[in-house]
């Protein structure tokens, strides 16, 4: 029987998959971070770079507050950051002294596990970014290969690309990811031996799969069969559906099945419980097991963009046209060449899904992100691409402006250091190379105001005050009085709940 560690990705990848990316707020950290501590998990995934946008352009949070926020209440717990591919925050190219500064600012701000993915499986490009993760001083970086299914991804495929991580000495194991939950207990069993073959220095020992089919739990149990340690899982209201496994069903059926688990399942049932507790309240949606549907495998949508594009097109008023962008983004997929349907392809693939769609016509507009594919800035496709796709991107200006052009070097941090002001923080610094400037200054601002009333003890607001009696580093009272009757509150220093 094999000793289970389990990663909890609720903040995170369930965040991501069930609540569109802009579920959790700072105070939901604050919460949740004490219950998840005490659970016993190996590693909990808090961020990605999508997610430390959504703090800001959303909630006007800083997101490095946020992961301030997690490391102070779960002081015993790894915390874990997942990059895809050659971006950070935005959706192109990110210059790689920008990348580099983003490592080190999230190990400064106490994340110490990355999982690395390309996800056109440009294995050299993840070796060189495992290697930017070593050099900010990451602890554990973890080598993932991206499963799906299509004509050209084969067992082959698969065990070519991940032998190139086995003399990385940047990579300290290999885990397999399937963001659309594809994988079954028949294809896993013979998937992961033959990955096997292609390793002989570096262990794949840890699992990543959806509940999108509903057949996940089952996938799970045959990965500790075969021997995977780590297992990924979330709390419910954020699991199951389009997230991942319950934590508390899958240590019931790992402990069934003769496997060790050393997790707190009590701290688990808490934790469950309070972020019920905020689902309610806020009328967030609540995972629920999915229905097997065959019709799943020719789309391979991952969960968190599939709930994005729900939230997008029903802010557009559009909400009824989902279907038909589903069914056309599986053309379109195939039409580029069978890229997987990861970050941010994916994001890529239905956003010209939908273009397509709402235009009544393929192609007759095509996203500056799609021509940037076709033009291999990511690489080279999979398998072929459609010539007449192809030609036509090559015809638009996008693609004409960048003949005979050379691209103009990346500005050095100290020229956007003059930019942006010379005393700006490394922290803001990057934010604003990476974002809009309205949405950074909004997020400054509402930060300023809020120190300033913590600092001057000036008015708060209900979410102010909330954070405030809930910070255990620097308690607040507050006494209000009405005629004769004094209500006084008072942040505890000792409550590991971020209760009042």
């Amino acid at each position: 029987m094999t000793d289970i560690h389990l990663v909890d990705v609720t903040l995170r990848d369930g965040n991501q998959s069930l609540w569109g990316a802009v579920g959790v707020k700072t105070s939901t950290v604050q919460r949740m971070a004490p219950l998840i501590n005490r659970v016993g998990y190996h590693t909990a995934e808090v961020a990605t770079s999508t997610l430390l946008a959504t703090a800001v352009r959303y909630h006007r949070e800083d997101p490095w507050q946020r992961l301030d926020a997690m490391r102070a209440g779960a002081p015993d717990t790894r915390l874990g950051f997942l990059t895809t591919g050659k971006r950070f925050i935005s959706f192109s190219r990110t210059p790689a002294n920008l990348f580099q500064l983003a490592f080190e600012l999230l190990r400064r701000h106490g994340v110490t596990r990355m999982w690395v993915i390309d996800p056109m499986h440009d294995m050299k490009s993840a070796m060189e970014t495992a290697r930017m993760a070593k050099r900010a001083g990451f602890e554990e970086v973890v080598g993932g290969i991206c499963y799906t299914v299509s004509p050209v991804h084969t067992d082959a495929y698969f065990q070519e690309k991940v032998a190139q991580f086995d003399h990385c000495d940047a990579i300290d194991s290999i885990y397999l990811k399937d963001p659309a939950g594809l994988l079954t207990p028949e294809r896993l069993r013979t998937l992961v031996p033959s990955l096997r073959k292609g390793l002989q220095h570096k262990l794949i020992n840890e699992l990543h799969t959806h509940c999108n089919t509903g057949q996940a739990p089952l996938t799970l149990l045959a990965g500790a069969d075969l021997g995977m340690t780590h297992l990924h899982c979330a709390l419910p209201p954020l699991a199951e559906g389009a997230s991942h496994t319950s934590a508390l069903q899958l240590v019931a059926n790992l402990r069934a099945r003769g496997h060790r688990v050393n997790v707190d399942v009590e701290a688990i049932q808490r934790a469950s419980e309070a972020l019920q507790r905020e689902a309610t309240l806020r009328n967030l949606p609540v995972g629920r097991p999915a229905v097997y549907d065959e019709s799943y495998y020719r789309n391979t949508i991952p969960g968190g963009v599939l709930s994005t594009t729900r939230r997008q097109l029903s802010e557009m008023g559009k909400a009824h046209l989902m279907p038909a962008v589903i069914e056309e983004a599986q053309q379109v997929r195939a039409d580029l060449g069978w890229p997987i349907v990861v970050t941010p392809f994916a994001q890529y693939i239905v956003t010209q899904a939908a273009l397509n769609v709402m235009a009544g016509e393929r192609y007759k507009q095509i996203s500056d992100e799609v021509v940037d594919m076709l033009l291999g800035d990511w690489g080279a496709m999979p398998g072929p691409v459609d010539p007449q796709l192809l030609d036509r991107a090559q015809q638009l200006p996008r693609a004409r402006n960048r003949q005979g052009r050379q691209e103009a070097a990346p500005l050095s941090l100290a020229a956007l250091r003059e930019r942006f002001g010379r005393g700006i923080s490394d922290e803001d610094l990057l934010l604003r190379s990476l974002m809009p400037g309205d949405q950074v200054d909004a997020m400054v601002n509402e930060r300023s105001s809020r120190e300033r009333a913590r600092s001057h003890g000036g008015s708060l607001g209900l979410r102010e005050l909330a954070g405030a009696l809930s910070d255990r580093q620097r308690p607040l009272s507050l006494s209000l009085q009405f005629g004769g009757a004094t209500l006084t509150l008072r942040g505890s220093q000792t409550a590991d709940n971020g209760s009042i």
